[in-house]
């Protein structure tokens, strides 16, 4: 009997929760009021058998950028890059959250900064695994 008593504001709640969620239809004075927004003028060219290709169907942005190999940015995107374009550039952004912090921030660099970190990155592990390895007063440590 007490297992009922602990359970009957948790079934409350829920028949609540069910009974607000539920879908109401919408009154037609609303809806008779706003007039629809005019669609958007789209034109797809369509061959003359009548068939739409997939990829007109979809609407995708396509960024170009000719600083960056196709592989290059595969890399880039296997390591959670996304492309994005600003005042006519094309960065690359990935969510970051720093050491001690809650809160992620956005941290996008250009093409020509990711080639830059890329390469410093590759002189440095060249450099750590050469015969004597990284030394602390050796210049490029």
């Amino acid at each position: 009997m007490s297992r009922l008593l602990r359970l009957a504001p948790v079934m409350g709640v829920c028949a609540l929760v069910y009974a607000c969620a539920s879908n109401h239809p919408a009154s037609t004075a609303g809806a008779a009021a706003k007039p629809a927004p005019p669609p958007a003028a789209t034109t797809i060219a369509t061959p003359p058998d009548g068939t739409v290709s997939s990829a007109a169907k979809t609407n995708r942005i396509v960024l170009e950028d000719k600083t960056l190999s196709n592989d290059e940015i595969k890399a880039l995107l296997a390591r959670g890059y996304k492309p994005m374009s600003r005042g006519g550039n094309v960065y690359y952004c990935h969510q970051e959250t720093p050491t001690g912090s809650r809160f992620a921030t956005t941290i996008c660099k250009t093409a020509e900064q990711m080639k830059q970190i890329t390469q410093d990155s590759k002189d440095m592990a060249n450099a750590s695994q050469k015969v004597g390895g990284c030394r602390a007063n050796a210049a490029g440590c």
